[in-house]
């Protein structure tokens, strides 16, 4: 990794096709028949071609699928579930790497400060990722004192992905007012992510000072849209 001096315009052109526009997520349940990459790519390129400017999307795989699908910037993580840590998001520093060769050209890590495996700090990750390599990394997190602390240690922008999600009370999503407070109180893009549902939610986001939005289960999660239908009538 080059020690060489990098600006704040040179940390945020990675970021720049991201704003004011949608990120979707494309993201669908485990075990669902639409639970491919060749799914998520197609669903990558629907939305796109519907008008969203970024794509975040979960797994090796489904990376290098929608990478080869298409030129926009991709959000790319990797959720696992443990006992030995309540990290679920881009839990280890191979993670990010695999993520960087699929193709993702973001890649998003769980930023909330809590302890991943071996009792490994946030910050201890971070410096052992900033040894292997440069990728811009997005900081997912729960609280402003997370997203100041995820500045300070070089994450490249901030998404509000974890509030709501952690042991840390919040209110009903979206969280407009975190949002709100962490655009006021960091230098770098903040994208607002959680619970959005509605057009108007976007609208108070941008409002709030978000660089741009990510929106998942309300586009990309058929199984759970027809599920909340069901249950309604059945």
């Amino acid at each position: 990794m080059s020690n060489v001096f990098v600006s704040r315009e040179q940390k945020i052109e990675p970021f720049a096709p991201l704003k004011k526009g949608l990120v979707v997520s494309c993201q669908v349940p485990d075990g669902t028949p639409i639970d491919t990459p060749e799914f998520i790519a197609a669903q990558a390129k629907t939305v796109l071609q519907a008008g969203a400017v970024g794509i975040r999307a979960q797994g090796i795989a489904n990376v290098a699928a929608v990478a080869k699908a298409v030129s926009v910037p991709i959000i790319g993580l990797v959720k696992r579930y443990s006992d030995s840590t309540q990290i679920h998001i881009t839990p280890e520093i191979d993670d990010v790497l695999d993520l960087e060769q699929a193709g993702a050209t973001i890649v998003a890590i769980d930023a909330t400060g809590r302890l991943r495996s071996n009792g490994v700090s946030f910050a201890r990750f971070m410096e052992e990722v900033r040894s292997k390599t440069d990728i811009p990394l997005l900081a997912d997190v729960d609280t402003l004192e997370a997203a100041l602390m995820a500045e300070s240690l070089g994450c490249d922008a901030i998404a509000t992905t974890l509030s709501g999600y952690t042991d840390v009370p919040a209110p009903k999503l979206p969280n407009i007012e975190l949002i709100a407070e962490i655009s006021k109180a960091v230098k770098v893009p903040v994208i607002a992510e959680g619970g959005f549902s509605r057009p108007e939610h976007v609208l108070q986001a941008f409002n709030a000072g978000a660089w741009s939005v990510c929106i998942g289960t309300a586009i990309t999660n058929p199984y759970l849209l027809a599920k909340s239908f069901v249950q309604v009538i059945s």
